[in-house]
């Protein structure tokens, strides 16, 4: 006999499938962007591939305290959605494309830095040279990039997640038939390799912030949650920053250790090390990025009843998250150990690279239910508004732990 807590264990699980779904498929098609671009790359040589996820890393690096703080505007808004203050939802999404280019200027000078940092870091000159070139060309795109994950946020918080899964295979589509045309140099187009690789990237993206755009300020959003309010307004963006800039720090903190750990510290070990990184690192991307969409889901709702007065419920949810993110996690390190030599040849044919490539890919399955409750749980905290603290303990962790051990 169905018991009445079993039925609300059933309505909280669809009820998150519901809003995550099409953000896991959002941050599925992210992936399969990123595997098909070290697939299309690795055809040219191991070297473009590596290059290419090297500077990605970096670039990102330099836009994640942006991207961090950006994340809040799921937080804000759901928190208004919530209380049925849809006003202050379209208000919150223009607070967030403002401080998006403010942040986007700061960051502008470094586009041209791309060669000495990679030069710092040790990597050989013909590396180098093409992780500065794909590092410039995509790092000159962040605004849109950040004003991407503004709107994409906000349709997360205010139940249109729908609308983002389509921006996002939108996306995929565009980026793989740019691949294919400046990689290679198809139909006419100049054969670009990395470089391609990079203006596809950013041509892909522009597709997405578009296609989203189309969707927040149609009439049918517009009209419902004030969006075409774009004044600045005081009191929202000074919300804004004191919840983003704990976020943006956290998120900066951990990506910049991450990209200088993968390299700096591994370049120290050479070029062989690198691609066997960078491709193991491929198969992370397909454990840890559905459970951020799970994480962005569990924002939104914790968020959303924080604001209607339901702690109890928005706690619920939070456990409820990291069930569903630990058992998918958790299959995917047993498919890393059962299937490690396969999985970097997929990528390669160089032995030392598919040995060392299938070692990293053991030592990533260890850490696979502790990565679900960490993205979880703290994006739980980040519904909440409590950035401050999760700030604080991860930068301490992976400054001292990962980079200093």
């Amino acid at each position: 006999m169905t018991t009445q807590l079993q039925i609300e264990r059933r309505g909280a699980v669809v009820e998150l499938l519901k809003l995550s779904g099409p953000t896991i498929a959002q941050m599925a098609s992210y992936t399969v962007l990123q595997f098909i671009d070290t697939k299309m790359l690795a055809a040219v040589g191991d070297l473009e591939a590596t290059a290419a996820g090297n500077a990605g890393g970096i670039a990102f690096a330099f836009i994640s305290f942006g991207l961090g703080t950006m994340l809040i505007v799921n937080t804000l808004v759901s928190q208004s959605f919530g209380k049925g203050d849809h006003a202050a939802c379209g208000r919150y999404v223009w607070q967030g494309i403002w401080l998006s280019l403010l942040l986007s200027a700061i960051v502008m000078p470094v586009v041209a830095m791309g060669r000495p940092i990679f030069a710092w870091m040790g990597h050989e000159p013909r590396l180098a040279s093409e992780e500065a070139a794909f590092f410039s060309i995509c790092l000159s795109f962040c605004a849109v990039k950040l004003v991407s994950v503004v709107l994409g946020q906000y349709l997360i918080a205010i139940n249109r997640p729908n609308c983002v899964m389509i921006a996002a295979f939108a996306c995929l589509v565009s980026c793989v038939c740019s691949n294919w045309l400046l990689i290679y140099g198809n139909w006419g187009f100049p054969k670009l390799g990395v470089t391609g690789a990079a203006w596809s990237t950013n041509i892909a993206l522009c597709v997405e912030t578009g296609i989203l755009a189309a969707f927040v300020f149609s009439k049918r959003i517009s009209g419902r949650y004030n969006v075409l309010d774009w004044r600045p307004r005081r009191a929202m963006m000074r919300t804004l920053i004191k919840v983003g800039i704990p976020s943006g720090a956290q998120i900066a903190a951990e990506v910049t250790a991450w990209s200088l750990f993968m390299n700096w510290v591994i370049g120290q070990f050479g070029t062989v090390a690198m691609s066997a990184n960078n491709y193991m690192f491929r198969y992370m991307l397909v454990s840890f990025m559905p459970a951020v969409g799970i994480g962005s889901a569990v924002t939104a709702l914790v968020g959303r009843y924080i604001g209607a007065g339901r702690a109890d419920l928005a706690i619920h949810r939070a456990h409820v998250g990291f069930a569903l993110a630990g058992a998918y996690m958790l299959a995917c390190g047993a498919f890393f150990v059962m299937f490690r030599y396969a999985l970097i040849g997929a990528f390669t044919t160089d032995p030392a690279v598919i040995e060392l490539g299938a070692a990293l890919l053991i030592c990533a399955a260890v850490y696979q239910l502790f990565d679900a409750m960490y993205l979880v749980y703290n994006s739980a905290l980040r519904g909440a508004g409590d950035t401050f603290v999760p700030a604080i303990v991860l930068g301490l962790l992976v400054w001292t732990i990962m980079l200093g051990g």
